[in-house]
């Protein structure tokens, strides 16, 4: 039986010690070793660079430039204001929108209370072409520079991902379909690797409503540094660190249910693709 994984998540570094920081288990399953695992790489060629990059994640001011921006954005004055201090806490006089803006550490989130009724139903949300062009609008008067972005492969465009939410109306006997939103989802990209993140520096989500008003915006974007360069290590190595227990096992289609990896005799890599780990909003990483 061939199974499709979505991911297994390996250290892409060669570096003594590094591999005990990196909290690789919040991904999914750990693989256990398995020396008799026949694993056969069948991506194209080798796909990583030769050297990787350590990147620290500094703590930094939110531009106040960003800061007024997004005041205007939202609609909100210093009378909107509420106490004092790193956190920019705002709402309005209704009580309906809420702006928090932390200068510690660049995390915003924006959100508009919504009250669609059978009666009130949402008119004019953004298609999903709009929503990009004015995610793309936006997201550089949020400190965001839209070359930061991770990239669709092979390509140079960004990679947005694009959702929305429906609301269902029962009313005479008949359904209505409420569309209460479109919005857009990106994150960051570094040295052609995308940036893994929750809330943790590197992510973003901005929604529009009817209208095509901003009806929320969640931001987590701050500065990083370099600290230490790795050689990158070859697929041979690779393949090792999966039949040496170094892996885990990412989501899998719900039609598939659980591996039992005991029983694995066979693991053919297909694709092969680095990214960037900076941990969760309750877990950070370290680097």
């Amino acid at each position: 039986m061939k199974i499709a994984i979505s991911f297994l998540a390996l250290q892409l570094m060669a570096g003594p010690g590094f591999a005990e920081n990196l909290r690789f288990t919040q991904y999914g399953t750990p693989i256990p070793a398995h020396t008799s695992f026949d694993v056969r790489w069948n991506a194209p060629g080798n796909p990583f660079p030769p050297q990787t990059w350590i990147y620290q994640l500094l703590p930094g001011e939110l531009s106040p430039r960003v800061a007024s921006n997004l005041m205007v954005l939202c609609s909100f004055t210093d009378k909107d204001r509420l106490g004092k201090g790193t956190l920019l806490n705002f709402k309005s006089s209704d009580g309906q929108r809420r702006l928090w803006i932390s200068e510690v550490d660049g995390t915003v989130h924006y959100e508009v209370a919504l009250h669609y009724s059978p009666t009130n139903l949402s008119l004019g949300i953004p298609s999903a072409e709009e929503a990009v062009r004015l995610a793309k609008n936006l997201l550089p008067k949020l400190g965001v520079n839209l070359a930061d972005l991770d990239k669709k492969e092979n390509s140079s465009e960004p990679d947005f991902r694009i959702g929305d939410s429906q609301t269902m109306f029962y009313v005479n006997h008949a359904f209505i379909t409420n569309l209460d939103w479109r919005g857009v989802g990106f994150r960051r990209g570094i040295d052609g690797a995308s940036f893994l993140s929750g809330d943790t520096g590197g992510n973003g989500d901005i929604r529009f409503g009817s209208g095509a008003q901003i009806i929320r915006i969640d931001l987590s974007w701050i500065k990083l540094e370099r600290v230490k360069v790795y050689p990158t290590v070859n697929p041979d190595t690779i393949m090792k660190s999966l039949r040496d227990g170094k892996a885990v096992q990412g989501m899998l289609r719900m039609d598939i249910g659980d591996i039992d990896w005991r029983n694995v005799k066979t693991v053919t890599i297909n694709k092969a693709s680095m990214c960037y780990y900076a941990g969760n909003i309750l877990i950070e990483s370290e680097h």
